[in-house]
């Protein structure tokens, strides 16, 4: 038998695949495709950015007019997806109803293209994120304004109000800062199942899955419930001294790649300081966030990550906190198929081995024995 290396926990520090999509370090640095996430932050579009993420490459005017065609072409949701949602208990939570909605769109989508197949997903995550809260609050469904560019109409469907050019600006800047993370968990497990060459449907529900989870994508739910139970910046510092003395984690904190900061959080956070003040109002969340991320730094150097920002964010524009998660998911899908892509172009099905230490030669006792 060939010899098996043993991987850490984790597979920390351990290379399984090469990649051109993303990169992140350290440092704070993230890449996508050579460019910078402050550059592509500051001057970028979505649309511009999921172009780029998908196919390697900025686009010139001509291809990203084609592209933003493409996406509003696929964006409408089969009717029979919605009457999947409207099956399911109203108590779900947000990531189990998209889950189920984009497992529905494989098994009514199949006899598209692939490409189609890729499109269609991102086109339609906005509508799904938006009416699979809608539809289990028991509201009608939210109809898309095609005046809108896609962030934009995104956000009047989870809202149900017009924005505002910069409340659009601000959403599209974290659909940009969420649109890839190198090989994160979900990343990976879209990989994985793409190596079996299952469909792109499967590998993006089990990226669903994967993303769920509160040490992922699920730390901005949870991040917002844990400012609203603090409650004020004065509160901020014994309820970071008394999560850590209880071995709890504090949620929107750490990150297995960044140790001293997440380049998303800092831009984050000048975006959320941004909004308040063109409110004129609100500063108390704002120094609620800064007390939080102070007392976490001194008591135990964890640095913010980009959920922690991201959800007082999404709050101040009224974005209902369940679609927290499913809204980072949207984003995110454009990176798994990139990644799904990259995996199948040069594949080999992921199959690790794993070290036995159960026991051994046991015999068999009847039921009427035991």
């Amino acid at each position: 038998m060939a010899e098996v290396l043993r991987a850490p926990k984790g597979l920390d520090g351990v290379a399984v695949a090469d990649t051109k999509i993303a990169i992140s370090d350290e440092s704070g640095t993230l890449i996508y495709r050579g460019y910078s996430i402050k550059d592509l932050f500051e001057r970028s579009t979505f649309e511009e950015s999921t172009y780029l993420i998908l196919y390697g490459r900025l686009p010139n005017k001509n291809e990203l007019a084609e592209f933003e065609s493409k996406l509003k072409r696929y964006s409408l949701v089969p009717s029979n997806v919605w009457d999947l949602v409207r099956t399911l208990p109203h108590e779900s939570h947000q990531m189990d109803v998209l889950r189920t909605a984009v497992s529905g769109l494989g098994a009514t989508e199949g006899g598209i293209s692939s490409e189609e197949q890729e499109l269609s997903i991102i086109a339609q995550m906005p509508a799904l994120v938006a009416n699979c809260y809608r539809i289990n609050k028991g509201m009608e469904l939210a109809e898309p304004d095609a005046s809108l560019s896609l962030p934009a109409n995104y956000l009047y469907m989870l809202t149900g109000k017009k924005p505002t050019t910069f409340e659009a600006w601000c959403f599209e800047r974290m659909l940009i800062l969420y649109l890839e993370h190198d090989l994160n968990a979900s990343a990976f497990t879209v990989r994985v199942v793409g190596s079996t060459l299952a469909d792109i449907y499967s590998a993006c529900t089990a990226g669903l899955a994967a993303l769920k989870g509160p040490l992922h994508g699920g730390a901005n739910e949870a991040a917002m419930q844990m400012l609203l139970k603090v409650g004020t910046a004065s509160n901020a510092k014994a309820y970071v001294q008394a999560t850590i003395a209880k071995g709890e984690k504090i949620m929107g904190f750490g990150h297995r790649v960044y140790k001293t900061v997440d380049p998303r959080s800092q831009l984050t956070k000048k975006l959320l300081r941004d909004l308040l003040e063109k409110r004129g109002k609100g500063m108390e969340l704002y120094k609620l966030c800064e007390a939080v991320e102070s007392a976490a730094w001194e008591q135990k150097k964890l640095p913010a990550n980009v959920d922690f920002y991201a959800a007082p964010l999404f709050m101040t524009l009224g974005i209902p906190i369940e679609t927290f998660t499913p809204i980072f998911a949207s984003s995110r899908t454009v990176g798994w198929v990139a990644h799904y892509n990259e995996q199948i172009s040069d594949n080999r099905i992921y199959r690790p081995d794993a070290i036995y230490i159960g026991e051994k030669g046991l015999r068999y006792i009847p039921i009427d024995r035991r």
